[in-house]
């Protein structure tokens, strides 16, 4: 697999890239279309999927991507084919929308092409679109001939085969590794009946023939995509909505590997919308982009999630891509507080846990590692680093409490706020173990534990360095991958 996503790549690099693709898209910014105020898109592989929650303009681009060139065989897209204006939707798009193209020509050499709203309620820019072809296929692509109750299913017993040719190996090895299943063969026939005429797949398998009429959506809808991915001409560009529907999760796997395969074989730059981790995870990390839309409705474009932290997002942080585990709540607190202050998207795909002694995190993990989930381990400050067994350990040179309790701002926001001189408390503690120091100033403050461990762990890590902060979250990221 990785051989593959790496010849993808190596396709890609700048040196060579014309040649394998053609004048590509490596660029896109889009304002003022639906929820796209001004998103940029920067493509950093021949595979770009789009992935995040519903919502966040996934559809948006893969339409207006569309427009981007003219088709040679073809009326080209236009913006009104995706976004119309009526009394159900006023604005789709500002006054002032347009999106700008840019196009790769070589190491030296770029074109850009901006398609524009006029004053007059025109567009402009279509005429220096490039020529290339151009492949859409939405969700509704491919529908069971079954469902559309189409000629073919309603004169099933009177159709005249009038021609029949064998669908090319290429396309039935495709569709056999995708779906996990071997035909014996595969045809193409051409059926007619009272002026209707059409071309219908039909395969064998274990013995048993049968046409589109009786597969199901998702053997029918990847019978349709390889077909068309073959037959379209060479570096075309693709555009693919939600390729999993319906496929099970090895198929979504395998699909990811055949868009690998063909994009390195025939040059096809293509994009695609997915809610699947297991496509996502089957393709290199630079085909990931994930959007997300901000506290201001904004979206951004995050480039190099893991695909396990992509579905951490998608699924609101209800599953994490990363376990971390630390001896106690204390070191729980500072970690999340850390990761919060530099990247509040990334703590939202981490699960925090304490888990004791060091000993004891070490067996956790080894346990947790046995079922699959990527697991770190942050020590305490004074403790030693293991960093390739994914162990690492908080700022500091001591345990977080003395950290905390030491640290010259936390000392100062409980003077402020609560009144209370430290160095007099501690005085009064005598040897109190410093795990319990927490929990004494609560008592003495009368506030809940917890929550004034969160309100130092704030003060304390806003004290901390930022290059200290943003080196625990990279070391944990790729504990990730």
């Amino acid at each position: 697999m990785s051989d593959r996503r790496n010849k993808l790549q190596a396709k890609f690099e700048p040196t060579h890239r014309y040649a394998n693709f053609g004048g590509m898209l490596i660029r896109m910014r889009v304002r003022g279309f639906r929820c796209h105020e001004n998103t940029m898109v920067e493509i950093r592989s021949p595979i770009t999927a789009f992935c995040g929650m519903n919502g966040t303009g996934k559809s948006t681009l893969l339409q207006i991507l569309a427009v981007a060139y003219k088709r040679p065989t073809a009326r080209p897209y236009y913006v009104k084919d995706f976004l119309v204006i009526g009394p159900l939707d006023p604005t789709p798009f500002s006054d002032s929308a347009e999106v700008e193209f840019t196009y790769w020509k070589g190491p030296t050499h770029r074109k850009t092409v901006t398609i524009s709203r006029r004053p007059t309620q025109r567009w402009s820019g279509y005429t220096r679109r490039p020529e290339r072809e151009v492949y859409f296929a939405g969700v509704g692509h491919y529908l069971p001939r079954i469902e559309r109750r189409d000629f073919v299913v309603r004169n099933a017993q009177n159709l005249e085969i009038t021609e029949e040719q064998d669908i090319p190996q290429v396309v039935r090895e495709a569709a056999s590794t995708i779906l996990a299943c071997q035909y014996d063969a595969a045809t193409s026939k051409a059926v007619t009946y009272s002026g209707y005429n059409s071309d219908i797949v039909c395969v064998q398998r274990g013995g048993v023939e049968y046409s589109e009429a009786h597969m199901g959506f998702g053997e029918g809808r990847m019978q349709s995509l390889v077909v068309a991915l073959e037959k379209i001409p060479e570096k075309s560009l693709v555009l693919v909505e939600e390729p999993e529907t319906s496929l099970h999760p090895s198929a979504q796997h395998g699909l990811a590997k055949y868009l690998m395969d063909v994009s390195i074989r025939r040059g096809h730059q293509i994009f695609l919308t997915t809610h699947s981790e297991y496509l996502l995870k089957a393709l290199p990390g630079a085909s990931r982009l994930y959007l997300s839309r901000d506290s201001t409705d904004s979206i951004h474009c995050l480039t190099g999630l893991s695909a396990a932290e992509a579905r951490s997002l998608m699924t609101g942080g209800a599953t994490k891509a990363l376990t971390v585990l630390v001896e106690d709540e204390c070191a729980r607190a500072i970690v999340r507080e850390l990761l919060r202050r530099v990247d509040p998207g990334f703590l939202k795909t981490t699960g925090i846990y304490g888990g004791g002694d060091a000993a004891s995190l070490a067996k956790t993990a080894r346990v947790l590692r046995d079922t699959g989930l990527s697991v770190a381990i942050v020590r305490d400050g004074d403790q030693p680093e293991a960093p390739e067994d994914s162990i690492f350990k908080l700022p500091g040179d001591e345990a977080p409490e003395r950290e905390l309790f030491n640290n010259r701002d936390v000392r100062e926001h409980v003077e402020i706020r609560y009144g209370v001189r430290l160095n007099d408390f501690f005085a009064g503690l005598g040897n109190v173990d410093h795990h319990e120091w927490i929990r004494q100033l609560a008592n003495h403050v009368n506030v809940d534990e917890s929550a004034l461990l969160v309100e130092l762990a704030g003060a304390y890590t806003a004290s901390v360095s930022e290059n200290d902060a943003v080196n625990l979250r990279d070391v944990l990221r790729e504990s990730v991958r």
